[in-house]
């Protein structure tokens, strides 16, 4: 039986470095060609024909995934530009569900030791211990809508704790949904940045993001108020 348990220690511990050995080389092709991952360039590399395009887009949002510097509001808003809005919007969405997936589920595999490693590097991860009362959906929702985190580091932190899937996928496509929205219509407005949708867009996001960072120091601020009580 120890000889059964040791051997699956070393296959867990085989399978994690192949995973981080994996994800090293794909951080090193994006750094290498992180030039390219610009507006102009993901329309430059997309493929004329629609269906190439949205696989094509989606790939991009996959390879994002596994990139913390890669900014997804670039993908958000050549969407904008490769197809009508209601497609571009479907494509952002199909596209941050594989955005926010993969880690995830990279994040489950690599499990507490993943989760033990971001809260050492990232101090502010120690509030989502916090906030974790088994209100997974909510949970995923404020954390997208504020940024508490890096995407991709989030995600990967929300697999390795095991929350729930479908209350992870569905909570931070909501926290989402706004930048899903907003960013396609400033990339079909890029070349006129006096039009009113493009501000519009902007202003948008921007007051919505601060209401929520806003609301999230407040009651931070109110719990922390609690506990010292």
């Amino acid at each position: 039986m120890a000889k059964q348990n040791g051997g699956d220690i070393l296959h867990s511990r085989t399978y994690k470095i192949i995973l981080l050995c994996v994800w090293l080389v794909i951080l090193t092709v994006c750094l290498v060609n992180r030039d390219r991952f610009s507006v102009d360039g993901v329309l430059h590399y997309s493929p004329r024909n629609p269906l190439p395009a949205v696989l094509f887009m989606l790939f991009l949002f996959a390879l994002k995934s596994l990139s913390v510097f890669i900014f997804s509001g670039i993908l958000f808003a050549a969407s904008g530009i490769l197809f009508p809005l209601p497609a571009a919007i479907a494509v952002n969405v199909l596209g941050a569900a594989v955005m926010v997936s993969l880690p995830y589920w990279l994040g489950r595999k690599l499990g507490k030791d993943a989760a033990d490693g971001i809260l050492e590097k990232y101090p502010k991860a120690a509030a989502l211990r916090r906030m974790r009362t088994g209100r997974e959906l909510p949970l995923s929702f404020i954390t997208r809508a504020i940024n508490i985190l890096p995407s991709d580091i989030l995600s990967l932190y929300m697999g390795a704790t095991g929350i729930s899937y479908p209350r992870y996928l569905a909570g931070s496509l909501l926290g989402m949904a706004l930048s899903l929205v907003t960013f396609p219509i400033m990339g079909m407005n890029i070349t006129e940045p006096a039009s009113p949708w493009f501000w519009a867009s902007i202003v948008i996001q921007v007051l919505v993001s601060v209401f929520f960072i806003g609301g999230y120091w407040l009651c931070s601020r109110k719990k922390r108020r609690e506990e010292e009580l």
